[in-house]
């Protein structure tokens, strides 16, 4: 059961010094978003502990994932978390770098269910794929669509409009 709303009183810059203490190595480029998010980055090879270990910090975990963002960054894509602190009434935003040609990223479903459609979503718009989700597919397009319509190189073909 998540703690009362607000149940813990820490102010926002305290909280980001306390996250990159104690994620030292693994949150990097901690900032904050006025009045309430905390933003920072982390590799995908360590996102699932981080994951973990953030749900179940005592007094401050994360323990609702609101919202997962597949970017197209150009250059990159991003995968990027909105988890909720019931207990501080925080946000904190995870931004996870994706190469273009090897879209992998470790599904987080596991950990926060809400994940689920979220990682579906990302997969079926931007291509991002979820390892280890347990239903990886399309979510929004049909399921013989082509391509992601949010990539930014993303070209619509005919083939996906059958009766136009």
């Amino acid at each position: 059961m998540p703690a009362e709303i607000g149940s813990v009183k820490v102010e926002i810059d305290e909280l980001a010094a306390r996250l990159a203490k104690l994620f030292d190595g693994e949150l990097v480029d901690v900032s904050i978003q006025m009045p309430d998010t905390v933003i920072a980055h982390l590799d995908r090879s360590v996102l699932r502990d981080v994951a973990r270990r953030l749900k179940q910090l005592p007094e401050i975990g994360y323990d609702s994932c609101n919202w997962i963002a597949g970017v197209d960054q150009l250059t990159h894509l991003e995968s990027v978390y909105h988890l909720y602190s019931f207990a501080t009434n925080t946000y904190l935003e995870l931004h996870v770098q994706v190469p273009r040609d090897k879209a992998t990223c470790p599904t987080v479903s596991d950990v926060w269910p809400s994940a689920d459609w979220h990682e579906r979503e990302s997969w079926d718009m931007v291509g991002i794929k979820y390892e280890g989700h347990p239903d990886l597919r399309r979510i929004l397009l049909k399921d013989d669509w082509i391509g992601h319509p949010l990539r930014k190189d993303y070209v619509d073909l005919v083939e996906n409009h059958p009766n136009v």
